[in-house]
């Protein structure tokens, strides 16, 4: 595998803001917010995990 996968990093670093700013948000009080903030970091473990297996060549490339 070469180059950056700029969807991946992308959707990685994209979830992890969500899952921040969400994390402010139940600070602050609002609980609601948890939800998408689970969802954000339930994401982005999601794509570490794909590339993961994508490097161990446990799985091929999927296609666009």
């Amino acid at each position: 595998m070469t180059g950056i996968r700029w969807g991946s990093l992308a959707t990685v670093v994209g979830g992890g803001v969500i899952f921040l700013v969400c994390l402010v948000g139940v600070a602050l009080g609002h609980l609601w917010s948890a939800v998408p903030g689970a969802i954000g970091l339930l994401m982005a473990v999601r794509e570490v995990r794909y590339l993961r297996r994508l490097r161990s060549g446990k799985i091929s490339a999927r296609e666009n």
